[in-house]
């Protein structure tokens, strides 16, 4: 059937008003509106959902960004007419005029003014399934039946919008042994308060292709489900005040070892469980639950658009073997707030081997414990930009604020702010280094836009500012940062430093391989009071 003159016209006005407030796709956006107004009903009826469900991503996030001026409030834009506060990007983010990127597009800046408030559970349950098992020195007494099918089964059949809610039964019946788990659509698994989902210590539960008998071997990372499961599901969430725990100390069925032995002795490569895997999921949620033990990898969200993690703990031993807390991973517009992170490897990581490249991530009141610090990399050959670090507080872990990279994984980052940042017992707190391995290759890093606010380190450590070469110089602003002891040593080349407003005490490197300090410090704020920072966990 053609498309009448009124069809047309109705989907013009929708690219229009898409145009209005995606600028950085008005050249794509007009193309279309050429080519769909020829296309049959049922195509031009799919690219205006597109846009309809692109507006709603604006109205979601609007609140979440704001301009890079300083003092300048959120962007107060009419969502409906475009009108007032500044042009608008993708995914609602407000456009910085003054900040460009590699290929000289204007890109948005990610602010930690209006994050939003914490997520809400559902008012309708569709399922309530009573824990089985019983639980001795936070062992499950009974590993003889699993309960994987008893929760899909609900899971599968559960109408979007509301949870399937796991309960205790009673004082003694307060857990759950599970293979991986996988959500659905709108669907919230509801972790309840005293209930354990333990994950079986045996690899062919988790196994990708059922029998398979591939995960724990070294091969694709498909040949192992996750405990919890996000597999294209849309507005899938995992809530509540429950735990999860993935026993990566404990010994395998079958084995005479644990997961964590088995990665060490695999240096890093073993297939093994993650505890939480989103690949992809729009619009996923994780909020409350407490993670512990995973057998690599607590919480990884790939190649999503629009996430949040709020109010998590993960506390896991300083020696477990690569249990990153929190790892986003080409992904976009996502939120990172108020959670407590104690792990044996990164506690955040930003991870761009995409594509797509990862945009828009804001990581605001958190408190790490040990662990590898705050992390972008990797792996940046995708891209990393617009990302805000605020209100951190790190205690006790070996890196504080890294971007990690090399020439066999390397890429721009740009456009990355630290504001707000309390550190002890810290052994390297600020680490931005292209050379973070001996790989070779012809993917560069390129760490540039990057500025640290208010940042103070009650002790001094080891400093790292390595850019790739004189092309590729790491361009830093540090404003208001303070080491209360001199570093035990700055490895530096290859880095444009600037300095202030603020003072910036005990960071001076030094070097002829092309490092530039340029002292602009006119003002004398104190440094960031840490007094009330530390959290136990």
């Amino acid at each position: 059937m053609i498309v009448s003159a009124e069809s047309r016209s109705s989907v013009a006005r929708s690219f229009r008003f898409a145009v209005s407030i995606f600028p950085v796709i008005r050249k794509q956006v007009r193309k279309q509106v050429r080519e769909h107004a020829r296309m049959r009903t049922g195509r031009v009826a799919r690219v205006a959902h597109l846009v309809t469900l692109a507006a709603s991503a604006v109205a979601l996030q609007a609140g979440c960004w704001r301009a890079a001026d300083s003092g300048r409030n959120d962007a107060g834009i009419d969502i409906m007419t475009g009108a007032g506060g500044a042009p608008m990007g993708a995914g609602g983010m407000v456009m910085d005029a003054g900040a460009a990127g590699a290929d000289g597009a204007v890109l948005p800046t990610a602010s930690c003014d209006a994050i939003g408030t914490a997520p809400v559970l559902p008012a309708t349950v569709c399922a309530t399934i009573m824990a089985t098992k019983t639980v001795t020195s936070g062992i499950p007494t009974d590993e003889s039946t699993l309960d994987t099918m008893t929760i899909q089964s609900a899971l599968d059949t559960c109408p979007a919008g509301q949870a399937v809610r796991l309960v205790t039964d009673g004082a003694d019946n307060v857990a759950f042994l599970s293979g991986g788990l996988f959500l659905r659509n709108g669907v919230t698994l509801w972790l309840d308060d005293g209930v354990t989902v333990f994950g079986s210590r045996n690899p062919r539960d988790f196994d990708g292709t059922p029998g398979s008998g591939k995960c724990g071997l070294t091969g694709s990372n498909t040949d192992c489900n996750g405990l919890i499961n996000v597999v294209g599901a849309q507005n899938a969430a995992l809530m509540g005040t429950g735990t999860l725990d993935g026993r990566g100390g404990e010994l395998i069925i079958g084995g005479t070892t644990n997961w964590w032995d088995l990665e060490d002795a695999d240096q890093g490569n073993l297939v093994a469980p993650r505890m939480v895997w989103v690949r992809p999921g729009n619009g996923f949620v994780l909020s409350g639950v407490t993670l512990k033990n995973a057998p690599k990898f607590h919480v990884v969200i790939e190649r999503t658009t629009g996430f949040t993690v709020w109010g998590i703990t993960i506390n896991t031993p300083a020696d477990s073997v690569n249990t990153d807390g929190v790892d986003p991973s080409a992904s976009t517009n996502g939120i990172i707030a108020y959670n407590k992170i104690s792990t044996g490897d990164d506690n955040i990581a930003i991870k761009a081997s995409g594509p797509p490249s990862v945009s828009n991530i804001v990581i605001a009141h958190n408190h790490f414990g040990h662990g590898h610090g705050m992390s972008i990399g990797s792996e940046t050959n995708a891209g990393v930009q617009n990302v805000a670090v605020c209100d951190l507080t790190i205690d006790g872990a070996q890196n504080g604020l890294r971007i990690k990279s090399d020439a066999s994984r390397g890429g721009v980052v740009q456009q990355v702010s630290y504001t707000d940042v309390c550190m002890r017992n810290v052994s390297d707190p600020l680490v931005f280094d292209s050379y973070y391995s001996s790989a070779t290759g012809t993917l560069i890093p390129w760490f540039k836009d990057i500025t640290i606010r208010n940042v103070h380190s009650l002790s001094g450590g080891k400093l790292v500012f390595r850019g790739w070469d004189a092309a590729h110089t790491e361009a830093l602003t540090l404003d208001n940062v303070v080491l209360d002891t001199a570093p035990t040593s700055i490895n530096a080349s290859n880095v444009a430093l600037t300095m202030g407003p603020n003072p910036v005490v005990n960071i001076a490197p030094t070097g002829t391989t092309n490092v530039t300090l340029t002292n602009g410090v006119t003002a004398a704020a104190a440094p960031r009071d840490c007094t009330n920072a530390w959290v136990t966990f």
